[in-house]
Formats: C-alpha cells, structure tokens, sequence
C-alpha cells in the first residue's frame, strides 16, 4: 500500500475515548464501566509517551478534578512530556446527560487551564425520524441557529486565548449542517471537527462528509467500522484504524493535504464483553496499539515509540 504523498509533517494522537473500559473516557448512551478506573490523568500521559503518541484528544472523563489549580498540574506535565492537548465538550442540546461540561464558557476555561488550543463541540441534537434525508429538518433548525449564536458569543474569547473552536459532524448532525453552522458563525477560530465514522450514523457518506468538512477541518477523531450484513440487514461494529470499512489511506489523504491541521487523533469503540476484565482491557489496548501501527507502518504518520 502506498503512503500518502508528504505535504506537512503530521503528528499522532489518541481520543481518550479510546480507552474507555480503562474508565477515562465520557460515560454516555447510559453505558456506566463496572469496575474502578484503571489510569489516572499522569498514568495516561506516561502511558502515552510509551506509546510514541504526541498528544491526547481529551474530555472530562480523563479529568479527576476540574479546579483551576488541578487544570495547572495537568497543563504543567503535558508540556513536559511534549504532549499537545485538545479539550473534548457536548453542549448536550438534546439533554441527553453528556459528560460535564456543556457551558462554551466553562468549556474554554477548562481548555485554557490544561494549556488545550483546540476544543471540540458536540452539538448533541434532538433528530425526528426518519434521519435519513432530513438535512436542515425544521424541527432541527432552532438547535443549529442556537448553537451559531452561542459560537459566535464564544469565538472573540476563544481568539483571545489562542483556541480553535471545532465543531464535531457527531452521530446527530450531516455534514452540510456543521458547514452551515460555521458559516453562520463566520469566524477565523470557528471550524470542524470531523469524524470519519459517525456519518455512517446519518446515512451519509463518510468520503462525502470528510470531503465537505475537510477545508474548515481544525481537528478529527480517526476512526473505523466494520460493516457485517445479517440475514435481517447489517451490524456496524468498532474496529482498529485500518481493519474496517472505511478508505483510511483515502481519508488521510484528503485530512493531511486539505485541513487545517497537522494532527491525527485515532479513535476506536470495540464494544468488548465486560464479562472478563482483564480481557476487555487487554483487548482495548491491543486495539489501540494496531491502530497505532497502522498510522505509523501504513500512513507513515507519528514518530516510532
């Protein structure tokens, strides 16, 4: 397989989420993990430079503690690691009880308290049915103009702290709503985040959706499915980066030489059995640790542990 052609020097990351059953990743969908978390936030940033990673794609579910003092330490033993940091965040529109923070504003002090230039937004929308083919719904409006009022509210802070605002095509919005939403915000700090998975959530092409967003792209989640067809329809199911469905080589093609940033943030959701707890970590990590390989030995992305 041929690597994509080198424009820029990329650097590699993990989305936290990624280690989720490690108990650090935001606990939604009503998932609730069984048993303790297994890494604390400095374990994680040890843990990150053993794997040769750059820098973490964070939420509050990596967190312990949310006090500025706390966000400081965090901030401190990042940069000592060289270790870039982006803040994850839902403004939870649909009340669906995401994670922590859903205020823009308490979202921004956290980001600038752990030193993050980059923080991505999900909008986290109520959707009628059926979804597919229901672009810029009218039921769904009112959510995409609260959410451009509230960056454009957000966008001169943001700018004053050196952030980049990234707004996520997450499994509730098509791609030409996130597009429609940063150009109503018409800001230089306000762009996307894209994720190369959740399209298929929309019934949308992911090349597609890649494709739209990539030129206001300031960050990504990096992630595969795998499709399986049943005898009643299909199952869509977590894979490492590489060993699914989707183009990977083509989607780093098109982020590396089209976006706005020089950053690659694998993410992966295996849906392990929490029946054996050691297999399930040890499951998740090898996930992990493939779809690092992939990045490395096949898109020659990141720097060798």
């Amino acid at each position: 397989m041929t690597r994509p052609k080198a424009n820029k020097d990329m650097r590699l990351g993990l989305h936290t989420y990624s280690l989720y059953l490690h108990g650090i990743g935001q606990d939604w969908a009503g998932f609730e993990l069984p048993w303790e978390r297994q890494l604390s936030t400095f374990e994680l940033f040890d843990l990150g430079k053993e794997l040769g990673l750059d820098g973490f794609h964070l939420d509050d579910g990596v967190l312990e503690r949310l006090d500025p003092a706390y966000l400081t330490e965090v901030g401190a033993a990042a940069r000592e690691k060289s270790l870039y940091l982006e803040y994850n965040m839902s403004l939870d529109l649909g009340n669906f009880g995401i994670g922590i923070q859903h205020d823009l504003g308490d979202g921004l002090a956290t980001a600038a308290g752990i030193g993050a230039d980059v923080v991505k937004i999900s909008m986290d929308l109520p959707r009628p049915r059926p979804r597919a083919g229901s672009r810029f719904h009218p039921k769904v409006m009112p959510y995409l103009e609260k959410t451009a009022a509230l960056l454009r509210r957000a966008a001169p802070e943001a700018q004053a702290l050196g952030i980049k605002l990234a707004l996520e095509n997450h499994c509730d919005s098509f791609s030409e709503e996130v597009l429609w939403v940063i150009e109503q915000t018409d800001h230089a700090h306000v762009g996307a985040c894209i994720d190369t998975m959740n399209p298929w959530h929309m019934t949308e092409d992911p090349m597609a959706a890649i494709e739209n967003l990539a030129p206001v792209a300031f960050t990504n989640h990096f992630r595969d499915d795998r499709i399986d067809f049943t005898r009643d329809g299909f199952k869509v199911s977590g894979t490492a980066v590489g060993e699914g469905d989707i183009d990977m080589v083509k989607a780093y093609e098109i982020l590396k030489s089209r976006s706005r940033s020089n950053r690659i943030n694998i993410e992966t959701e295996m849906g392990f059995s929490l029946k054996d707890k050691d297999a399930a970590l040890r499951q998740e990590m090898d996930a992990v640790k493939r779809s690092i390989r992939f990045c490395r030995e096949v898109l020659g992305v990141g720097s060798p542990a």
